[in-house]
């Protein structure tokens, strides 16, 4: 596989969707990572890196691995008493790990077989929005930024509800979390949804799946959002093999 490195500028897109200030930024950090974008939404901003190995590897597997990084400076404390640094990841950590795997592991074609690391470290969490969701569109900005063969945009979306009112809302801030009978987190693409997770009080099966359909709606506009970042962007496509088992063996 060859891939050029180009130097890249400062890109940025912001833009609002949904009652919320969104920012896409690339080319000033982690320049050495295959792709690496800067995703804000509010005040709350994750670092997300995708480094995509040059080698294909003899595995029966795909080997894409997702890291969490919690960092303590990122809501403003210093790690006290006998630790003095940050330890093994919690459990958000690891779930908020899993949540990005789960919409772009898909993504990637069958019998692609080179290492890809994507590595979402967390810089500044304004403790009024949550940093996960976001990650999703930095991972897929990152990984689309440095060319490698994914499927995306992808993005990733919470849907609330509003108790008194009834209306959704998207990306909800911890403040308004509490205020909803509804926590749907939905991701995919424009075209197709690869992950539901959900926890209602006990709302029908109708008010779910109109959720649903918004949430769908809200993750293409992410993507058009996405998509209009990468054509300033202008990555360059990585040339890569695809892996095909031995036709006597299969």
């Amino acid at each position: 596989m060859k891939r050029k490195k180009s130097v890249m500028t400062k890109i940025v897109e912001e833009f609002e969707l949904y009652g919320k200030q969104y920012r896409l930024e690339t080319g000033e950090l982690a320049k050495q990572a295959t792709g690496a974008v800067l995703v804000t939404c509010g005040e709350t901003s994750v670092l997300v890196t995708a480094v995509v190995s040059n080698q294909e590897r003899d595995y029966d597997f795909f080997p894409l691995t997702v890291d969490f990084i919690e960092k303590m400076y990122a809501v403003g404390r210093i790690p006290g008493g006998y630790l003095k640094r940050e330890a093994r990841p919690s459990e958000k950590g690891t779930l908020t790990a899993r949540m990005i795997d789960r919409p772009i592991r898909p993504g990637f074609p069958d019998g692609f077989k080179n290492e890809v690391h994507v590595v979402a470290t967390t810089f500044v969490a304004d403790q009024v929005n949550p940093p996960d969701t976001i990650c999703v569109a930095g991972a897929s900005a990152a990984l689309l930024a440095g060319g490698a063969p994914f499927d995306g945009p992808a993005a990733c979306v919470r849907i609330g509800r509003d108790k008194e009112t009834g209306e959704f809302i998207v990306n909800p801030t911890y403040a308004e979390q509490e205020n909803s009978d509804l926590e749907l987190t939905i991701a995919g693409t424009a075209d197709y949804i690869s992950m539901v997770e959900a926890g209602a009080h006990e709302i029908s099966e109708e008010d779910m799946l109109a959720a649903m359909t918004f949430g769908q709606e809200a993750i293409a506009a992410f993507c058009e959002k996405q998509a209009a970042f990468l054509a300033k962007v202008n990555p360059i496509p990585m040339t890569y093999t695809i892996h095909a088992a031995d036709p006597s063996v299969a």
